[in-house]
């Protein structure tokens, strides 16, 4: 079912000339990303996760989604299946970890430049209305605050809390309001493409936890003499291992940081799975990445040729503050 759910997201956004990018194929069963699909169109890039059950959530994923989306300035966009009672409704947005949920259909009704309305609430759904017109149709009905209110069963003071976005109707209020005001351009449609994505202090777990090898535990130590903090992807839900961020505002705003890397810890050769992913993600998000390596790693001709810096550990030891290691990155 997941399977076929993809093919017809996929099929949906090609029609509409969104480029995607998956890794692998569409045997979710053994996708452990936190993404199913990479999707593009001019400027707009997200990623797309589909999760069968809404309210059965993995920790580790719902983590790194959030960072992702924080690294990349992308939105995740996750498609839904059901809840723990039924299955989720169209035109409605469901919130779990502070991340927006929606169904194939809805996320379809999306791409075609249908936005949801409903913002899902436990003993009903709530509408977002758009205050200014409901004020003008009612005026049009030559209704009075008063009577409007009273057709709809609520308060005056709530029909201006309605008027005034600052309260937003039941779905039950909000039918009896498009009966009488005959005007569906009341609903005000949610951009989920706005949806605000925050990764908090919380969310970044302390490194010990992450259980890193010994190769990893050395770059991690490097990293933090250099003055650059880390997040570490241990779990395989992002292909790459890991991402830097400077402590200077300035170098943020600058838009090098943050940045991601990739690490090779074998002997005998680099492991172009890893890099080919790393190589993916560099092209289509036009960040800066860098993949780390042993020192006697053999590194393929084919390989030198490509854009992102292959840096031997050696030449990261020698690397004493955060300048040196953005002129490393350039030279390399």
């Amino acid at each position: 079912m997941i399977e076929k759910a993809l093919e017809r997201i996929d099929l949906v956004l090609k029609n509409a000339n969104y480029e995607t990018l998956v890794l692998g194929n569409f045997t979710i069963k053994k996708n452990k990303f936190c993404f199913d699909l990479l999707v593009k169109k001019d400027d707009l890039i997200f990623s797309i996760k589909i999760i069968p059950n809404i309210d059965n959530l993995n920790s580790d994923i719902i983590r790194d989604i959030k960072s992702l989306s924080t690294i990349l300035k992308s939105k995740p966009i996750l498609i839904g299946i059901r809840n723990r009672y039924q299955k989720l409704d169209d035109h409605t947005i469901y919130i779990r970890e502070d991340l927006p949920f929606i169904t194939i259909n809805t996320f379809e009704n999306i791409i075609n430049g249908k936005y949801p309305y409903i913002l899902a609430r436990r003993g009903g759904g709530v509408v977002f209305l758009n205050g200014e017109l409901m004020k003008k149709l009612r005026e049009d009905h030559l209704l009075t605050r008063k009577e409007l209110s009273e057709k709809l069963g609520v308060t005056k003071r709530t029909l201006c809390a309605y008027e005034n976005e600052n309260m937003r109707p039941s779905e039950s209020v909000a039918e009896k309001m498009l009966d009488i005001l005959k005007n569906k351009e009341i609903f005000k449609r949610i951009n989920i493409f706005g949806w605000p994505i925050k990764l908090s202090n919380d969310d970044k777990l302390l490194i010990e936890e992450r259980e890193l090898t010994e190769f990893e535990s050395h770059i991690q130590d490097i990293i933090a003499d250099i003055g650059l903090s880390s997040y570490w992807y241990k779990k395989g839900s992002i292909p790459f291992k890991l991402s830097l961020y400077s402590t200077s505002e300035k170098k943020e705003l600058e838009g090098f940081f943050p940045l991601f890397s990739g690490i090779s810890e074998q002997q005998t050769k680099i492991n172009e799975v890893n890099f080919k992913c790393l190589r993916m993600f560099t092209n289509l998000f036009q960040k800066t990445s860098l993949f780390i390596v042993n020192n006697d790693i053999r590194i393929p001709e084919e390989i030198k040729k490509e854009k992102i810096p292959i840096v031997k550990i050696n030449k990261l030891e020698k690397v004493d503050d955060e300048e040196e290691f953005i002129e490393l990155i350039h030279e390399s």
